[in-house]
Order: structure tokens, then sequence, then C-alpha cells
């Protein structure tokens, strides 16, 4: 790094802090727009990350920082952006470092999201980030309106994806499919916007529909999604890394292929699963069953007052009842079979046989 970088860099910071030229109004507004993202972006591409850039650029927002707050923040959006794109150091940590410096502009919240997407891999943190961000997407106010920053929406589609892909058996619980559609949702009216702004649906940044892609395949919408990423590909700008991203959106149709498998294996193992719970159910009620008939078949020849063996006979019927709504409920929790309906029956079948047994110890008592 030289000088003359770095300077080059505070004279675009410069001009990308005015607020004078642009139509958007003041910088606290300006800020939180996806084209000052893209302005930023378009600094940021430009110049090769490396460890004097990294310190220079740190000196010189906190040599700014009470003089010219504005400025201070759009070089540490610089510096973010820079060493998220070329993948140089812990963003995680960058975006926690000066997140209570600059927390009076809301569009912290959509860096620290971006920071999240990019370097966490703990799926429960990154469930947990999920939840807390789903309020930044709907998130609007006088000087932000986040439900159609493009930027936010993919960002926060893009952290629902990777989440899903790696825990792809957690996708058909009820909240979780609601978090899939939402992703969709979110992703769908980014390109809406795109498409409205560039006046054309192939001018919409690739990568909306590289994610709109996954989300569907994830979302069990196979050749919909495959078909998104295949646009996504098409849609590549002629830039010297295009082989690079080429090569990098290939992998989710591998990845689809993986999913769609992994999918279609779950569905059969599933038919198997019912299939050996209902052969356990029935050997297990019959062996329970014979055992128990053939032990009390004894206690039985020994009473002569028809009224003892009624009771006696309508008492062992009930620790049937009992036994048997055991064995179904033991087995229904064991096999997690999801249907409320079968808890409720077996429930209901050890209910009746406590109840009519104790009737009938009663009545024996009395006789």
């Amino acid at each position: 790094m030289n000088n003359k970088e770095m300077k080059e860099i505070l004279i675009e910071a410069e001009k990308c802090t005015l607020t004078n030229s642009n139509h958007e109004g003041k910088y606290e507004k300006r800020v939180n727009t996806r084209r000052f993202e893209e302005e930023i972006t378009n600094i940021a591409k430009s110049y090769i990350m490396n460890a004097e850039l990294k310190e220079a650029l740190e000196k010189s927002i906190m040599d700014n920082y009470d003089s010219n707050k504005p400025l201070s923040f759009t070089l540490f959006f610089i510096l973010f952006t820079m060493c998220r794109r070329q993948n140089y150091s812990d963003i995680l940590e960058l975006a926690n470092q000066y997140e209570e410096m600059f927390s009076n502009y809301a569009i912290m919240k959509h860096i620290s999201l971006m920071a999240v997407l990019v370097k966490c891999t703990n799926t429960k943190k990154m469930y947990r980030e999920i939840k807390k961000y789903s309020g930044l997407v709907k998130a609007k106010g006088e000087l932000y309106d986040f439900t159609n920053h493009t930027g936010v929406l993919n960002a926060y589609s893009a952290l629902i994806c990777k989440y899903f892909e790696y825990e792809l058996d957690k996708r058909k619980d009820y909240d979780n499919k609601e978090l899939l559609n939402l992703g969709l949702e979110c992703i769908e009216k980014a390109i809406t916007i795109e498409t409205i702004e560039k006046g054309s649906a192939n001018q919409v940044y690739s990568k909306f529909y590289l994610n709109k892609g996954r989300l569907l395949i994830l979302l069990e919408k196979y050749n919909e999604g495959d078909a998104e990423i295949l646009r996504a590909i098409e849609l590549l700008p002629n830039s010297k890394d295009r082989n690079y991203k080429v090569n990098e959106y290939n992998q989710y149709l591998v990845k689809s292929s993986i999913i769609r498998a992994f999918d279609l294996n779950e569905e059969k193992f599933k038919e198997l699963d019912k299939i050996k719970v209902s052969n356990y159910k029935s050997i297990a009620l019959m062996t329970t069953l014979l055992g128990f008939l053939l032990g009390t078949i004894n206690i039985f020849t020994t009473i002569t007052n028809q009224f003892t063996l009624f009771m006696l006979m309508l008492g062992y019927c009930s620790l049937l009842l009992i036994l048997v709504g055991t064995i179904l409920l033991g087995f229904s929790l064991t096999f997690k079979e999801r249907k409320r309906i079968f808890y409720i029956y077996d429930v209901i079948l050890i209910v009746v046989g406590i109840i009519v047994f104790v009737i009938t110890m009663i009545m024996i008592n009395k006789g």
C-alpha cells in the first residue's frame, strides 16, 4: 500500500459523504439507502486489502471521528466492504468493534447482518440471528426504509438459505417453513424493486436470482429453483472474476441435487419407519395380551361366585385397556408419531381402563 491509494480512498469517501450533490438529502438519511451501499461497493472493489491499508483506514476512521463523523463512518463502511468482499480478517469482530461508535446510523444493523451471513457457522447462533433480524426487513422510520432496501432484503434471505442448507431436517416444522416463505417473499420483493428501478428484469443483481433459487429448492420446488440459479449464472456480467462466480453459482446446482436426494431418502425412511412401528405395535400387543390372558386363566377357575367372577372379568378387561393404551402411547412417543389424535386415543384408553378398574374394585368390596 502506498500513500496515493489512501489519498484516493479518502477523496472518494469525501465525495460519497457530501450531500449537496445528491437528491436523497442529508447524509443521515442517504447513508441508509441501497444507492449509498452501491457507491461504497464501487470504491471498495477498486482496491486490494492488506495489513498496511487496513491500518491506515482504521487510523483515518479514528482521526475523523470527532471532527467529521459522517466521513469516519463512510471510511468504516469502505473498510468493512473491502474485508467482506476479499474475505480479509474477521468481519464479525470488525462489525462488533465499531458497532457502538456508529450505532446512531440505522444501516449498522445491516452491516452486522452481513457480517453474520459471511462468518457465522454456528447454526444455533445463526437461528438466533435470523429471529433477531426478522424485524429489520420490516423496519421503517423517518431516516430509513429497510422494507424497500434490496441489500437488506437479500442479506436476510441469504442468511435463511445458509441456515437451512446446514439444517435440512428442520425445514418441515411449521415455524421454519414460515421463515423460508418470508425469505422468499423478501427476495422476490428485492427483484421487483430492482426490475422497476433498472427498467428490466435482466438488469437485476444476479445474486438475487441465485438466492431465490436456493429458497425454492429448500421449499422442495427443485426445478423452479434450478431455473432461477441458471438465470443468475446467465446474468453474471463479463468481468475478470466471471469464471469464479460461475463456479460458485454452479455449486448451488450441485447442492440442489444433494437436497433433492436427501428429501427423497427422508420420505422413504419415513415410510419404512411407519411400517416398522406398525409391526412393532402388532407384535408387542399380541405377545403382551397372550401372556396376560394365559397368566390369568388359573385365577378364574378358582372363583365360584358368578357376581365376583363377572366383576373380576370386567376388572381384567379394564387392565387390558390400560395395558394396551400404555403400549400404544409408549410407541407413539418413542417413534415420534406427530398426529395429536393418536395421543388422545391412547390416553382415553388408559383413562377409561382406570375408571372401569376402580369401579369394579369398589363393587367387589361392597359385594
